[in-house]
């Protein structure tokens, strides 16, 4: 450990406690490396207090279209279900009757086929006149077409398996509500249960009024999810009036919530871009707070020179510098430990 801390001595030279001297071969053994300040496009966004809430779009309210009793209850309130897959059974004494209707409907038709196949046989013999061969023509279309309504009708009301409907989910989401119990009454329209899906979701974020004169519709807006993640979205809408409570507009944003990462009534920050202009960047770990100013260190030739700059926005990757630095000047922003420490010692203080 001695040798080492002698060794890297014999090739540092701290002059006036505001610059390192390195020699290039040092330089790479420290991973020390440069880059140059430059002007770019830089966005200011601003951070907001928000709370995520379901999609109202995206919600599915099931009913029965006939009145019945609830038969059978497949979920339970919580429960996710996909598309197409069976919420609840409900009997209905209409489609009973319906049912039993039918089976009639089909005796009257066996019937009055077997009559007309008769009927028409005979009169091809010539044993009965054309009207006795007509009506029974007539009767078996008439029975046909009696059936073919009560079916249609009975299929009017959706899928049904006996004397039962059955009700399938349209959409795949949770079960946020049900209203009713095994056995319990249903009438026509009425709401049983609802359904929300939450692939996609609603961010309402709280932004000063200041603020929201720089907003657009269908702008670009982030979501910082509890894991970290930022979680793009869209802005979509702007509330024309003020909370009198918190004294700022209301704004949604939906996104698209891959991976469930977000929970309706979960509390969130949403980051969203206020303006936009050109600014001199470095990358942000070019950049340390030392005693509660900003640094960098500047590169001449082997020197490396300690640099007060100040900065307007900073992110894991990118800082903007206003003040103490050129377009054009080197920046150490690989192996700034080790130029800090030979500054202001083994200790910081951010």
């Amino acid at each position: 450990m001695k040798k080492a801390l002698i060794f890297i001595l014999l090739f540092f030279t701290v002059s006036f406690a505001k610059e390192v001297i390195v020699n290039p071969e040092i330089q790479k053994k420290m991973n020390i490396k440069t880059i140059p300040a430059t002007y770019k496009d830089i966005t200011l966004s601003k951070t907001y207090p928000a709370v995520v809430s379901e999609d109202p779009t995206l919600s599915f309210g099931v009913s029965s279209s006939v009145d019945g009793i609830v038969d059978t209850l497949y979920v339970k309130p919580g429960d996710y279900v996909k598309k197409g897959q069976v919420l609840l059974s409900v009997y209905s004494p209409k489609i009973a009757d319906i049912q039993a209707n039918i089976e009639m409907a089909k005796v009257k038709l066996n019937t009055a086929k077997q009559v007309f196949e008769r009927e028409e046989l005979l009169y091809k013999e010539d044993v009965i006149p054309y009207v006795r061969y007509y009506n029974a023509k007539i009767e078996y279309e008439k029975a046909l077409g009696e059936l073919n309504a009560l079916k249609k009708m009975l299929n009017s009301y959706g899928e049904v398996k006996g004397n039962s409907i059955i009700l399938r989910s349209k959409i795949d989401g949770f079960i946020a509500d049900i209203k009713v119990i095994k056995g319990s009454p249903v009438n026509v329209g009425e709401q049983i249960m609802l359904i929300h899906s939450h692939e996609r979701l609603w961010v309402i974020a709280q932004v000063p009024f200041e603020d929201v004169q720089n907003l657009k519709i269908g702008q670009t807006a982030f979501v910082l999810a509890p894991n970290g993640k930022k979680i793009q979205g869209k802005l979509t809408y702007i509330n024309h009036e003020i909370d009198p409570k918190t004294r700022r507009n209301d704004v949604r944003i939906v996104v698209n919530n891959v991976g469930d990462i977000l929970k309706p009534n979960l509390f969130v920050n949403v980051e969203i871009p206020i303006s936009s202009s050109k600014g001199l960047v470095v990358p942000s770990s070019a950049v340390f707070v030392e005693n509660g100013k900003e640094y960098c260190f500047v590169k001449n030739g082997n020197k490396f020179i300690l640099r007060e700059i100040k900065t307007s926005q900073k992110d894991e990757k990118e800082a903007v510098v206003i003040s103490g630095l050129k377009e054009g000047e080197e920046v150490a922003y690989s192996g700034v430990i080790f130029l800090r420490s030979s500054v202001f010692g083994g200790g910081t203080n951010d």
